[in-house]
Parts: structure tokens; sequence; C-alpha cells
């Protein structure tokens, strides 16, 4: 690997490390560890808005953290709502064990 290949990896590794660290992002990440969410859900039990739990979910998306996929959520009383899944990738989830283990969170 020549040295421009190795700072491009470093840089890569940085961001990845600064896009996880910011506390609403690393509890997003920590509450899609059990099952995949929509904003919505993650909105209900983090207590923050909507629009702010988005924006993280698209940087952390743009991180390769998180993965989105669109499915129907169906209640009772209602038709199927189209809602957009969150779940974390395989990146995403050695990152989430590594930055627990390291923050003891």
């Amino acid at each position: 690997m020549d040295k421009k290949n190795i700072k491009a990896n470093v840089n890569d590794v940085y961001k990845t490390i600064y896009t996880a660290v910011h506390p609403t992002r690393l509890r997003i990440l920590t509450r899609l560890e059990s099952k995949k969410s929509f904003a919505s859900q993650l909105e209900k039990m983090m207590k923050i808005d909507r629009k702010i739990i988005s924006f993280h979910l698209s940087k952390l998306e743009e991180s390769g953290l998180v993965t989105s996929e669109y499915g129907l959520k169906t209640y009772s009383k209602t038709r199927p709502m189209a809602v957009r899944y969150y779940s974390l990738t395989t990146k995403g989830e050695e990152v989430t064990k590594k930055l627990k283990s390291v923050l003891s969170v």
C-alpha cells in the first residue's frame, strides 16, 4: 500500500469514528443493535424530535454504519403505512460493539 492509500484509509476510519461517537448517533446505534426500527419508533424510545433522528440516521447511512429498506407497517384499525426501516450493517455492528466496550455504554 502506498502512502496515498494509507492516508485515505486513515481518513475513512477517522470519519467513521467521528460519525459514530456523537451522543445521539451512538444512542441510535445501540437501539438498532437489538432490532430494526423506523424513525418514529426511535423518536418515541429516545424522546427526540423525529427530524433530528432522521438527520442523524442519514449521517449514519452515509458512513455505512446503517442501512435502510422500505416496508409496510400495519396498525389494527388503519390501512398499511409505508415506512423506512433502519438496521445496522456489519460495519455498524462491529463499530458499535467496539465503541460500547471502550466507552462502557
